[in-house]
Order: C-alpha cells, then sequence, then structure tokens
C-alpha cells in the first residue's frame, strides 16, 4: 500500500535522488526551514515519489510553487504523480496559499504531466524560456566571442560579487522610482546562488548600468540566468560584450565544464542571439513551460 508522508531532516535522505542536485541540500534543512514542502510517498519503506514545493510571500501573500515532482519509472502510470500533485495542493492550501505555480521543461513525461494538470484544473501551460545547454569549449572558436575584449574605455566591466553597498542602495532606489529593468531579471534573486567566477557588472561614469549574473548549479556547470544593460544603452551591444567575457572566464578556468543559458520569451534581442549565435554550438535547446493555479 502506498504511504504518503511529509518528510523531516531524519527521513528525508532516502529521497534525495527523487529531485534535481540543485535542490538536495534543502532537503537537508527541512526542520528549519519552513518555506519547504517536501512530500514523499514510499511502498513497503522504500522510496517511490516526491514533491518538493517552496513557499513564498510577495505584497502579504503566500505563494508557492512546485521546484520538482518525480515517481519512479517502475510505478508510473499508476496516479501516484496525480496524488502527490493533490495532496501537496491540499498542504498548501491550509498553508494559507493562493496560488501555486510550476515551470517544467519539455520532455517526454510532458503529455502525461500536462494531462495531469488539465485534470485538476491547472491554466493551460505556456512557454516560458528557453533553455540551451552543452559544453563550454563547444564555443571557444565562436567569433563573436571577441567582443569581450574590445569594450570602450568609457565602460568597466566588475565582479559583481564587488558591488558597493552604495551601489546596491542606488540600484534599489532607482527601481523603487523608474522601475528601470524588469523583476525577472533582477540581480538580487536567488542572491546565496551567485557564482563569483563570472557573475558580472557593467559601469558607465561610475554609475552600474548592467548585469550579468550566473550559478554554479553542479560542481561542473555553470547556468547563466540574468542578463541585463539599460535599455537606452542596450542598442550599443553591451549586452553581448558581458555575456561574451562571462563566457571567457568560465573558459579559462573551467574549459572542460558545461553551461546552460536560460532566455525568457518575451526577451526578444536574446532570444534571436541565443538561436543565432549560442545554439549553433550547444547541445540542445529546449523550452520551459509554466501552468498556475488559484487555490481558494
Amino acid at each position: 500500500m502506498y504511504n504518503y508522508l511529509i518528510l523531516e531532516n531524519k527521513t528525508a535522505a532516502s529521497y534525495e535522488n527523487l529531485t534535481y542536485p540543485i535542490f538536495r541540500t534543502r532537503l537537508k534543512t527541512l526542520d528549519s526551514d519552513e518555506s519547504i514542502i517536501a512530500l514523499a510517498v514510499n511502498l513497503d519503506s522504500k522510496p517511490i515519489g516526491l514533491a518538493l514545493a517552496e513557499i513564498l510571500t510577495v505584497e502579504n501573500k503566500k505563494i508557492a510553487s512546485i521546484l520538482s515532482l518525480f515517481v519512479v519509472p517502475e510505478h508510473r502510470g499508476c496516479t501516484i504523480g496525480k496524488n502527490l500533485l493533490i495532496h501537496i495542493e491540499d498542504i498548501l492550501r491550509q498553508q494559507a496559499c493562493s496560488l501555486i505555480s510550476v515551470i517544467y521543461v519539455n520532455n517526454s513525461t510532458n503529455p502525461y504531466w500536462e494531462k495531469i494538470l488539465k485534470q485538476l484544473n491547472w491554466s493551460t501551460p505556456q512557454i516560458r524560456r528557453f533553455i540551451c545547454s552543452g559544453s563550454i569549449i563547444n564555443i571557444k572558436d565562436a567569433a563573436w566571442l571577441k567582443v569581450a575584449n574590445a569594450l570602450s574605455p568609457k565602460y568597466t566591466i566588475f565582479p559583481w560579487v564587488k558591488l558597493t553597498k552604495q551601489e546596491r542602495d542606488l540600484i534599489q532606489r532607482q527601481q523603487a522610482v523608474a522601475n528601470w529593468y524588469p523583476e525577472e531579471l533582477s540581480p538580487w534573486e536567488e542572491e546565496e546562488k551567485i557564482e563569483p567566477l563570472n557573475s558580472l557588472g557593467l559601469r558607465f561614469q561610475d554609475q552600474v548600468i548592467g548585469w550579468i549574473v550566473t550559478h554554479r548549479i553542479t560542481i561542473d556547470t555553470i547556468r547563466y540566468n540574468r542578463l541585463f544593460v539599460r535599455q537606452d544603452l542596450e542598442p550599443l551591444g553591451l549586452g553581448g560584450v558581458l555575456l561574451a567575457k562571462a563566457i571567457q572566464l568560465q573558459l579559462e578556468s573551467m574549459k572542460d565544464s558545461k553551461a546552460v543559458f536560460v532566455v525568457n520569451t518575451n526577451n526578444t534581442p536574446m532570444v534571436k542571439f541565443l538561436h543565432r549565435r549560442l545554439a549553433p554550438y550547444l547541445d540542445s535547446l529546449r523550452q520551459s513551460w509554466e501552468s498556475f493555479k488559484v487555490l481558494d
């Protein structure tokens, strides 16, 4: 008989392989981190499924996101995935969450997953991001990488970890007044994951006007998450310079490593750049999808 249980630190270790490596450390802090809900299912004490959710507070409202949901292959088709989602919805509803969302990458299980979402009255999934990945060494001969060393002396690239408190405060004040960058490109998201090797800022006239933020998602893989240059300066190609410099730094220090490039579908210039300049050198180009449900 299938047994569903909310995990604690002492019970979570045997379920680590049922979620992505980037989330496994979250299973070690379940007792102290109330924002993470880990719902597991086992059969005769053998782990067979895990749903991991995170609760956030946005504008005084609780919202949740499904970080991962996995059922071992030999137990798929038995409604376990659907039941995991139903149970975790109930738990999040009891936690006063008003909205729940999920983001997933296209793969062979999508038809089954999307069938479950439809049955449980989730929204129709929409394409959210393009994800391009492969070995970083494949990009080393790309002609456009040369722009990394062609920056006008009027601009300065610096390690993002060297951002001063005064600069940070100014960026945040400007954002509060002028909303000068899209929140989805905010450099403050997941700050604890920032990779110091090649997360970079861009200064012009002693003011920060752009950044590229990367995360080390495994020991040999860097994810390029957020690239932004102030709108009035972006036509100068400064975003491409930042990206090229970040890639160059990874090539110099980790030539046998991998890279993952994430681009929002509504960022038209970067989508074009990804398809024309990055995709030809890398191994895969996938899409991520997003669906949500209002919890009443």
